[in-house]
């Protein structure tokens, strides 16, 4: 049987599934950065990128502008 691996938040220490809902997790409760909202859908407020859905904003601003790395834990 394969070990599951989760993901540890370093400042909180709450665990996750996944690296996306990691991600969300840390840009809204660990940083001050949060998406701009726009008529067809939300832009990074570091790079401008932007996306549909607000998720995936959150994940890419946590994976490419925030320093910290989780903690990998077995299940």
């Amino acid at each position: 049987m394969q070990k599951r691996v989760l993901l540890k938040c370093e400042i909180c220490s709450q665990v996750f599934s996944s690296n996306s809902l990691y991600y969300q997790h840390k840009v809204l409760q660990h940083s001050d950065y949060k998406p701009l909202v726009r008529e067809d859908g939300y832009e990074c407020p570091i790079c401008h990128e932007k996306r549909k859905r607000v998720e995936s904003l959150l994940t890419h601003i946590g994976l490419h502008h925030l320093s910290n790395k989780p903690i990998r834990v077995e299940a």
